[in-house]
């Protein structure tokens, strides 16, 4: 079977919620446009969201990746990556917060640079959250000179050979995969550009990773990778 052009790659834990509405409105948004296929990289839920998927296979163009023990973010986000063959593909969470319609807009840009990164203004997150992160983002700026307003954001678009070259490292953030995918990518010189994106409340339930009790172990987690990173490539 011939590859598709295009490929959108979501990571997917406990989704059981809105997952299917999720995948749904996208294909909506783009079957009468674009010729596209899902990777779906299930890690490990406990919920419905296996059985969801698993139905919603026969109904949609999809690679679902399953795993029965949970891999976290990051390694589930680069066994994606590891399986896409199309001349572009696009990372996005599957919580409902990145707007499908803003797809289009990434793909109207594809030929302009090697990543194509969506920004949030303004941001539909907890003030806890928001806070956290720009004391983040500006030790990641002293550190990596990324130039983007939202390099942890996963609503990112690329080339093949941006890909196919950032696919096979060991990530040293367990949920920050795209501070550290970004730093890498503008490591090798690959070149930015950015879109403006509607970003909106989750569609269901709330985050399981960023509670606020969890936050302070997930920022020095972070921190703590970023410094290794640094070491690795400078």
């Amino acid at each position: 079977m011939m590859s598709k052009k295009f490929q959108i790659l979501l990571p997917v834990h406990n989704e059981g919620l809105s997952i299917k509405k999720t995948l749904l409105d996208i294909y909506e948004a783009l079957k009468d446009e674009i010729d596209f296929e899902f990777i779906i990289t299930e890690d490990g839920s406990t919920d419905d969201t296996k059985k969801i998927l698993n139905s919603l296979k026969n109904e949609l163009p999809m690679i679902l990746i399953s795993e029965d023990k949970r891999k976290y973010y990051s390694l589930a986000v680069l066994d994606g990556i590891k399986k896409a063959t199309s001349e572009f593909l696009l990372i996005m969470d599957s919580d409902g917060q990145c707007d499908p319609k803003d797809i289009k807009s990434f793909w109207n840009k594809r030929n302009e640079s090697d990543l194509v990164c969506g920004y949030r203004s303004p941001r539909y997150d907890y003030a806890y959250r928001k806070f956290i992160s720009k004391i983040f983002y500006f030790i990641y700026n002293i550190l990596f000179k990324v130039p983007l307003r939202d390099p942890s954001f996963a609503f990112v678009f690329m080339n093949k050979k941006t890909y196919t070259n950032l696919n096979n490292f060991t990530p040293y953030l367990p949920d920050g995969f795209f501070w550290e995918f970004n730093a890498r990518a503008n490591k090798l010189n690959f070149l930015f550009s950015e879109i403006k994106i509607n970003h909106r409340k989750r569609s269901s339930g709330d985050t399981k990773i960023y509670t606020f009790g969890k936050l302070p172990k997930v920022a020095y987690n972070n921190l703590t990778g970023l410094i290794k990173l640094k070491k690795e490539i400078g």
